[in-house]
C-alpha cells in the first residue's frame, strides 16, 4: 500500500509540473538605447526628403547569451528624443514619421528640432497595442529596424542632431 501511495504521489508531481523547463523560466530586465545620427545640409526654400534607419538587435549586448531562449518580451517603456543639436535653430521637420519596422511610434508636423533638443523633450510611447506588436517582432526576428522618414527644411544653414530611442523591457527566457 505504501508503494502505491508513493507511486501516486510521484506521478502527481510529474504531471503537475509538466517539464523541468517550465520550472526554469527566467525574467531579465534590459534596457536598449539606439541613436540615429542625422546630418542635414542647407536646403534652400524647399523641404528635402530624408529616409534614415538603424537596426536594434537583441543578439548584441546583454541578451546575446540568451538569443535562442527568448520566449517573450514585455516592453515596459519606449521613448525617443532629439539630442546633440547643432546648426540652424530655425530648421524644422515639416512632415516626419518614426517607425519600428512598420509600426508608427511618432509623427511630426512643423516640428522644430532645436527647440525639442534644447528642452530635452522625451516622447513616450504608451499605446499597448503598438508596444505588443514591437515586442512580438523582437521575439520573432531578434531585430527591428528603426526608421525616421519625412521632409526637412533648413534654409539658413545645415543641422546635425541625433534621434535617441530608449526601450526598457522584461525578457522571458526558457
Amino acid at each position: 500500500m505504501k508503494k502505491i501511495i508513493y507511486i501516486f504521489f510521484l506521478s502527481l508531481i510529474a504531471t503537475s509540473c509538466g517539464s523541468l523547463d517550465d520550472l526554469l523560466e527566467l525574467k531579465v530586465e534590459n534596457s536598449l538605447t539606439e541613436s540615429i545620427p542625422v546630418s542635414v545640409l542647407q536646403t534652400g526654400s524647399s523641404a528635402v526628403a530624408f529616409d534614415l534607419s538603424t537596426t536594434v538587435n537583441l543578439n548584441a549586448g546583454d541578451l546575446a547569451q540568451y538569443k535562442d531562449k527568448i520566449t517573450a518580451i514585455k516592453i515596459n517603456t519606449l521613448s525617443y528624443k532629439f539630442i546633440d543639436f547643432t546648426g540652424n535653430a530655425a530648421g524644422a521637420i515639416p512632415t516626419g514619421t518614426l517607425k519600428f519596422d512598420d509600426v508608427i511610434i511618432g509623427e511630426m508636423t512643423d516640428f522644430n528640432i532645436s527647440t525639442a533638443a534644447g528642452a530635452g523633450t522625451s516622447f513616450e510611447i504608451t499605446d499597448a497595442v503598438k508596444l505588443s506588436i514591437i515586442a512580438s517582432n523582437f521575439v520573432n526576428n531578434s531585430e527591428i529596424s528603426v526608421k525616421l522618414i519625412g521632409t526637412v527644411l533648413s534654409e539658413a544653414g545645415g543641422m546635425d542632431f541625433k534621434v535617441e530611442v530608449f526601450m526598457n523591457m522584461t525578457v522571458t527566457i526558457n
